[in-house]
């Protein structure tokens, strides 16, 4: 997966981003525990994650420490829609484009036959953050973003869990993904 530089002090830092594998699933889960208003799964899921969905996730790695995390998969009703799961950076890289610099390396190195379309996800209105990061994807790769009710309180039951709505990005002449963001 791509590499970048990012400064920090003035300093540059190497930045990675790569497949997780099995033995980062705990410290994802610690990630993902520290980052709400994220739902936190059980560590076996990031495990699973990180092993069974390994192509479709990456990692953002500094200093050998995991301050980044992006889970996908592809739709299987429908293959060419690749749906962001979770999105989570570390509270001391916050608000540098690390998010959208992991959701670009993730489209950009999936195999370049892939018949990627779309980029769909569920936000919860308060999560402004994750608001804002597709947005501006959408922005600075020209990709139409629609947006529309999915799941709402109601199927939650009682866990006071708030609505979510389905974003769908995707290019106006719907053509693949993948060399469309090269």
């Amino acid at each position: 997966m791509e590499n970048m530089t990012h400064n920090t002090h003035n300093a540059p830092t190497p930045l990675n981003f790569r497949k997780p594998k099995l033995s980062d699933g705990q410290a994802i889960y610690r990630l993902i525990k520290s980052s709400p208003p994220l739902d936190l799964n059980s560590s076996y899921l990031y495990f699973l994650q990180a092993s069974h969905f390994a192509d479709t996730c990456i990692v953002a790695e500094q200093n050998e420490q995991i301050i980044g995390f992006l889970s996908a998969y592809l739709q299987p009703d429908k293959p060419q829609a690749l749906f962001v799961w979770q999105v989570a950076v570390a509270e001391s890289h916050r608000g540098r484009g690390l998010a959208k610099s992991m959701l670009a390396a993730l489209v950009k190195n999936q195999p370049s036959d892939s018949a990627i379309t779309e980029i769909t996800c569920t936000i919860s209105p308060s999560n402004k953050a994750s608001q804002s990061l597709f947005n501006s994807f959408a922005k600075k790769y020209g990709l139409l973003l629609q947006t529309a009710p999915f799941i709402n309180e109601a199927h939650f039951g009682d866990e006071a869990h708030e609505a979510e709505d389905l974003y769908i990005l995707k290019a106006a002449d719907n053509q693949k993904l993948i060399p469309y963001l090269s």
